[in-house]
């Protein structure tokens, strides 16, 4: 008695380990696709720009490849930030378009808008940049800011 209650146990325990593996679950997108790659650069750039906004320049770091232009650009405005602890700026982007390879490197274009600010609210001046050129490196696998 006690054994066929333990092969049905069994059975059963074997049955839900086979339809664990039925695919029929969280499915992810292939970054290898090229809209993969693109909705990839597009989201580093967002983020990248994001953490500028937030004054979070060790995290605006990781999406940039070292050495590269926007990894200097974050710590230029990280010493900024140090030497004029009550200036900041805001970044907002948007208008991605034109993604395309270029040899090892994505790249694409986008609109930006830059807001100038201190902590008490002022805000002194705010520039409009169009048809800015940014440039995506795969380094050790993953898509990083150039």
């Amino acid at each position: 008695m006690k054994s066929k209650y333990l092969l049905i146990v069994l059975f059963l325990i074997f049955s839900i380990f086979l339809t664990g593996c039925s695919g029929s679950g969280i499915v992810t997108p292939d970054s290898n696709d090229v809209g993969g790659d693109f909705y990839i650069c597009e989201n580093l750039l967002k983020g990248y720009y994001t953490a500028l906004s937030n004054r979070n320049y060790t995290q605006a770091l990781t999406y940039c490849k070292s050495g590269g232009i926007m990894f200097e650009f974050a710590n230029n405005m990280w010493d900024l930030d140090l030497d004029y602890p009550t200036l900041y700026f805001t970044y907002q982007i948007y208008n991605f378009q034109n993604f395309s390879y270029l040899s090892y490197y994505v790249k694409c274009d986008y609109d930006m808008t830059t807001t100038q600010r201190d902590i008490y609210g002022v805000v002194y001046n705010t520039n409009d940049y169009y048809d800015r050129l940014m440039l995506f490196e795969k380094v050790n696998g993953e898509w990083k800011l150039h």
